[in-house]
């Protein structure tokens, strides 16, 4: 896991080429939102708000299109309140708390196993995940700096990749 100021690096380094990014999340639960949140943000036909059933958008790694997959959620990994990880699959356990039925490291390996694509997950500590909280202010600035970093980084992707092979489906 990478935390700190590497992150950003990190994850332009590993996030090359068309990739689906995955915002799991339920924006009922605070900082729960943040998946959805950044997808929201980043306005882009390959981020996908899978709400809190990522379970049900594995599929579309299968297209073509896809060279990776970035899942970003609320990762409880025992950091301060909205400090962001990254993680590749392999290093993903299921100690690391999530609020979905089905942990990180399985729809990781599931994702590794079935379509054969590499997945990482890009975590915020959430501070407060309880039914009807807000979002917390470190949580929106993580949200924030997540959202800008995706933008920057698939920019710099093939123009039009994802959404004409999306549009053949």
């Amino acid at each position: 896991m990478i935390r700190g100021d590497c992150v950003e690096s990190a994850l332009a380094d590993w996030l090359q080429g068309p990739a689906l990014i995955l915002g799991v999340g339920n924006p009922l639960r605070g900082d729960d939102a943040v998946g959805p949140e950044v997808c929201a943000r980043m306005e882009s036909p390959n981020a996908v708000d899978c709400g809190d059933a990522p379970e049900r958008y594995l599929g579309l790694a299968a297209d073509a299109a896809v060279g990776r997959v970035l899942i970003v959620d609320a990762m409880d990994f025992g950091g301060e309140a909205g400090e962001i990880a990254f993680c590749r699959a392999e290093d993903l356990v299921e100690r690391f708390g999530t609020t979905h039925d089905s942990g990180l490291a399985v729809l990781s390996r599931y994702v590794e196993a079935e379509h054969g694509k590499p997945v990482a997950v890009l975590g915020i500590q959430p501070c407060d995940t309880r039914f009807g909280a807000d979002v917390s202010a470190a949580a929106l600035a993580a949200i924030e700096k997540v959202s800008a970093w995706l933008r920057r980084i698939t920019s710099q992707w093939k123009r039009g990749e994802m959404e004409a092979a999306w549009s053949r489906s």
